[in-house]
């Protein structure tokens, strides 16, 4: 008669273990974070918790002064772009639209029309034939655009000059806006997260610095200083 063995390993096993959950010690995002920062920053200049060994406390209230400005001024920069960069797209999408056109003088006229395209700028993309994709490119293709135009006498017609000129007018006045929005935005980016990750340490050693000064009250004194989690990673 065999004996079953599968209620006794089933108790002998160890149960598995569960995974600690512990709260974030900051706020993940970039608002909240300069919230938080701005309240601590003023709690510890009129605290008893001294200054640290690497960082003043005037010196603090400095970079977090700093890092919420350059926040802000990150958002503005993507918001000023936001409508440029969307004109663009329906430029993008008339532009396409004529192109059409375009190709369609050049097969009435000449039996190997394709011959013909690169001096329109149009270059073969996936198997179609299209203006560059890259809005640089694009720029320098419409200008070739309008010249092939003169030259193989299309301008008069309905998609000749008088259409391409102030399309292309204004879609390269936006290019060359983009770019320099796009330029100023990086820089003042790279500025906010420089920031954040000098404001991420200060708080951290924040934290340490008052639970070295208050082991039996670390957890009030946080509250009191703006951190409002119960828990700070142990």
């Amino acid at each position: 008669m065999s004996t079953s063995i599968t209620g006794t390993a089933a108790a002998a096993a160890p149960a598995s273990p569960k995974a600690v959950q512990r709260a974030a010690q900051l706020p993940n995002k970039a608002v909240a974070l300069g919230t938080l920062a701005t309240t601590v920053a003023t709690k510890w200049q009129t605290s008893a918790l001294p200054a640290l060994l690497w960082l003043s406390k005037a010196d603090f209230a400095q970079q977090v002064a700093d890092f919420v400005a350059s926040h802000a001024a990150a958002d503005d920069a993507g918001d000023q772009r936001s409508p440029q960069v969307k004109r663009l797209k329906a430029l993008d999408q008339l532009l396409d639209k004529g192109l059409s056109f375009v190709k369609g003088y050049l097969h009435e006229a000449y039996d190997d029309d394709e011959a013909y395209y690169g001096e329109f700028g149009i270059e073969k993309r996936n198997g179609t034939y299209l203006l560059p994709k890259a809005r640089p490119e694009r720029v320098k293709a419409l200008e070739k655009l309008q010249a092939a135009l003169l030259k193989h006498k299309f301008d008069k017609k309905k998609y000749g000059t008088a259409h391409w000129a102030p399309l292309a007018t204004e879609y390269t006045a936006l290019v060359q806006d983009t770019l320099e929005a796009s330029g100023e935005r990086s820089q003042k980016v790279n500025t906010k997260d420089r920031g954040e990750a000098q404001v991420r340490k200060a708080l951290r050693a924040l934290i340490h610095h008052v639970k070295a000064n208050y082991p039996d009250a670390w957890e009030a004194e946080l509250r009191g200083f703006g951190f409002q989690k119960e828990s700070f990673g142990g």
